[in-house]
């Protein structure tokens, strides 16, 4: 494959030209000299497929991005083009998505519990829409922003989830919910829907199903106590991986949207996916610093293990991926394995991080191509949460970010600044992917 010719935009983008590609863009850095730092490649024209992706199988429901996810403003700018809604969590958040000229409307504060001094802030902001899971966060809005329009959250877990949120957000549907509805109701407030959230990285599509059929019942018995509701939030927790499509999670919405709310001329259904967006967006090119060979005990001029060190890690921006598949016993997270070395013989290796921490650990007895000190390592899958949780830990630095994008895609973004309707966004895009 030829190597992608590139000029910068003003905003540190790269655009590539004609029929260049991020591979193009990979194979050239791997064989460029090393840098001391690690750094993320991040391709926009991944995110502009994702969110292609997302209005042909979900036409439905208006994705609000999950800011926490992955906050670099590329990503933000981008999104801010096509379309989308944003969740955001905090002041910061708001703030920041408020900077690219975002409409309020755009926006759901979707953090069940908020401080006194953030609801004033998202009252003096215009931020209207916002959620609440319990009793005292009801009384707590009525005294600082009782003009606000809530959104009820329950605890809907999937039985396969990386990160279950139920034990810290959202009210028993069945129990809580028609009571803390009859105290917003005294308390004269607005509610306007329902939202949950299966948990992020759900591997169970039909617990989407189910969350859509508890939420009927709570649009039922707010009907029956005077409220319109008007609002489905259907939350997160659509995988974002290259090689996991979301096909399966769209028919199971579909399928409930169908059954249980099928005339959806008077409710807006929304989502805030946040991994499906950026997860397979970020490839990490870290570089080999240090490595250790342990000998065979019985042969001391075999290679019994390999230890290689990274100037990237745990503490830095493989944090999610290691932590979460430590904890819920998925397969690990180990590199990719370049075209040049698949052919390789392979040894037992561990791959630790840069810092002085002994759980600074990425992988350990992993069947992996010997590499040399100074030789480039690649993962890829690392957009969603890596450079949110990274730290600074021992004085190592996050990693940098190189932006690119393909020419038409750039274009084809600039173009949708004037466009609101969906089809004509479908058409855009299609013509430059």
């Amino acid at each position: 494959m030829s190597e992608a010719p590139a000029e910068q935009t003003d905003r540190n983008f790269t655009l590539l030209e004609g029929n260049s590609s991020i591979a193009a863009v990979i194979d050239k850095i791997l064989r460029s000299p090393p840098r001391e730092n690690p750094f993320h490649v991040l391709d926009l024209d991944d995110i502009v497929r994702k969110h292609l992706n997302w209005l042909q199988q979900l036409p439905r429901v208006k994705p609000f991005y999950a800011v926490k996810c992955n906050d670099d403003s590329a990503i933000l700018e981008t999104l801010a083009l096509l379309g989308t809604g944003f969740d955001c969590a905090s002041k910061g958040e708001i703030g920041k998505i408020l900077s690219l000229g975002v409409n309020q409307q755009r926006i759901i504060y979707a953090h069940p519990i908020k401080s006194k001094e953030s609801l004033g802030y998202a009252k003096n902001k215009g931020i209207t829409t916002m959620t609440f899971d319990n009793e005292l966060e009801l009384v707590k809005i009525a005294e600082f922003y009782p003009e606000s329009n809530l959104v009820l959250r329950i605890r809907h877990d999937s039985d396969k989830a990386l990160v279950p949120l139920g034990k810290k957000f959202g009210c028993d549907a069945r129990l809580e919910g028609p009571q803390l509805l009859d105290k917003a109701k005294k308390l004269n407030l607005t509610v306007v829907g329902i939202s949950f959230h299966v948990g992020c990285g759900s591997l169970d599509a039909d617990s989407f199903y189910n969350a859509i059929r508890a939420a009927k019942v709570l649009f039922q018995y707010a009907s029956s106590i005077g409220y319109s509701f008007s609002l489905l939030d259907i939350g997160g927790g659509f995988p974002g991986d290259a090689e996991k499509p979301i096909d399966e999670f769209a028919k199971a919405i579909n399928r409930a949207l169908d059954e249980f709310f099928p005339n959806l001329a008077d409710i807006k259904v929304i989502a805030e996916p946040g991994r499906y967006y950026v997860g397979s967006a970020v490839r990490l090119l870290t570089v080999i610093q240090g490595k250790k060979i342990i000998s065979d005990p019985n042969d001391s001029s075999k290679m019994r293990h390999v230890m290689y060190y990274l100037n990237d890690g745990v503490f830095g921006t493989l944090f999610d991926w290691v932590s979460l598949r430590a904890i819920n016993d998925l397969e690990r997270l180990v590199p990719m394995i370049i075209h040049s070395k698949r052919d390789e013989i392979r040894f037992k290796s561990t791959i630790w991080g840069p810092t002085c921490d002994a759980t600074d650990i990425i992988c350990e007895n992993v069947d992996f191509p010997e590499h040399q000190i100074g030789e480039y390592v690649l993962f890829e899958n690392l957009g969603a949460y890596g450079m949110t949780f990274a730290t600074n830990f021992n004085g190592f630095p996050k990693p940098g970010i190189e932006v690119y994008v393909r020419q038409d895609t750039w274009k084809a973004l600039a173009a949708l600044k004037d466009v609101n309707w969906q089809d004509k966004t479908i058409h855009l895009l299609q013509q430059c992917l």
